[in-house]
């Protein structure tokens, strides 16, 4: 009998040797064998290693490659660290789906980086960005294909924006909400560590805010397996449009001098399992709570409330977050391409000329484009459906005082 291309005998063979380890040296026990435990892993790596492929679920070689990770803790040196990140790398080729081993060992890696000196903090946030690329990957299982929309300034970025096809996104620290991203401000500043994933997290995740009326599908009572509820209005009482929206064209759109941008983004863009080394990225509704101080009294905070919560007074927002966690990301600000992915534009009610000749000069023949797949003569086939853009000018609406309306144009 084999297991796939491995004789069985062998594999339970090996199987067992690393079970025996891992039940052998336990967490109460690896600060007397860590020379035991770093001699006896390295001894057998070729061949513990061999059987990944085989099997059906890695945890006892996961569990076991943490041993040898905490037994390096106890001495490590740049060698070791050298070896063990190796180790991890090669591992994490294998069986992607098992994200919360790698956030584990990537998180075990960071912590014995730094414990090695500062001088290695370099390695340990880029340790600490891989732990954070798996957390997230943990946190969302489903992509979407969301309508939204976007209130921005007439600016030169903007037309920049505009001519590429691209969606701008930008660190949790530039919001103008300094509670926004608890997780930022939660993290301890007397804590070594904490500041080290801080630092990962500015580096590495990026979000771009939309509007959105209506909740992203969501499974009923919390049950992945039950009914799962679509078009639900986040404010049942508000029958306006996203562009009706009046504080958002004041706060966000220049006092009505900018444009509102709709997306239809088609679920491609989300990337929930990339390859190791890529990113991952998806949406998600804010979520307003009463209270952000009850976020201090938790032991650990949740991905939905690090990135996703906010105090109740900008639930006018209606806010759905895109968030990007890409490995090669730097910096402040980042950018992604989404070709075709604009169906609307509205212009404020005191957008200049100017700005309205520029915007539809560089939207000229610009289409949204959505791809579905349909039935064809009994086959399944990518139908494109093809629509030119369409421009609306914002008007005060004079059959209701203090209302807006959508004057659609040529």
């Amino acid at each position: 009998m084999t297991t796939k291309t491995m004789p069985q005998d062998q594999y339970d063979k090996i199987f067992k040797e690393i079970t025996e380890f891992v039940d052998k040296y336990t967490d109460d026990n690896v600060d007397n064998h860590a020379n035991d435990i770093i001699t006896t892993f390295d001894t057998n790596y070729n061949r513990w290693f061999q059987i990944i492929p085989f099997m059906k679920d890695c945890k006892k070689y996961a569990e076991a490659l943490m041993r040898y990770c905490t037994a390096i803790d106890k001495q490590p040196t740049y060698e070791s660290l050298q070896k063990l990140s190796s180790y991890i790398s090669e591992f994490e080729n294998y069986d992607l789906s098992h994200h919360i081993y790698r956030k584990n060992l990537y998180y075990s890696l960071g912590i014995t980086w730094h414990h090695l000196g500062k001088i290695y903090d370099k390695f340990a946030i880029e340790a600490f960005k891989k732990y954070i690329f798996y957390l997230l990957g943990l946190s969302s299982h489903t992509a979407y294909s969301p309508i939204c929309y976007s209130f921005r300034k007439c600016t030169t970025y903007l037309y920049q924006s505009l001519a590429l096809e691209q969606l701008n996104l930008s660190s949790p620290c530039t919001f103008n909400d300094p509670f926004d991203s608890p997780i930022i401000s939660l993290l301890d500043k007397n804590d070594e560590i904490a500041m080290l994933i801080k630092s990962a997290y500015l580096d590495y995740v990026k979000i771009s805010c939309f509007v959105s009326n209506v909740m992203q599908p969501f499974h009923k009572d919390g049950n992945i397996y039950g009914e799962i509820v679509r078009n639900k209005r986040k404010q049942e009482d508000n029958i306006s449009e996203e562009f009706q929206n009046e504080l958002m064209w004041a706060h966000y759109a220049d006092y009505h001098r900018g444009i509102c941008i709709k997306y239809h983004f088609p679920n491609s863009l989300t990337s929930l399992y990339s390859e190791p080394g890529t990113s991952v990225k998806y949406f998600r509704d804010v979520q307003y709570k009463d209270d952000l101080s009850v976020l201090t009294e938790k032991d650990s905070i949740t991905i939905e409330d690090a990135f996703f919560a906010k105090s109740k007074a900008w639930k006018y927002e209606n806010e759905l977050r895109l968030i990007l966690c890409d490995l090669n990301s730097t910096g402040l600000y980042d950018s992604i391409d989404i070709p075709n992915c604009i169906e609307a534009i509205y212009f404020g009610v005191n957008c200049a000329n100017k700005d309205i000749k520029v915007i539809r000069e560089i939207m000229k023949n610009r289409e949204l484009i959505i791809k579905q797949e349909r039935m064809v003569d009994n086959k399944r086939e990518i139908v494109e459906t093809k629509t030119p853009v369409s421009f609306y000018q914002m008007e005060f609406d004079s059959k209701k005082f203090g209302s807006l309306i959508a004057k659609k144009l040529q």
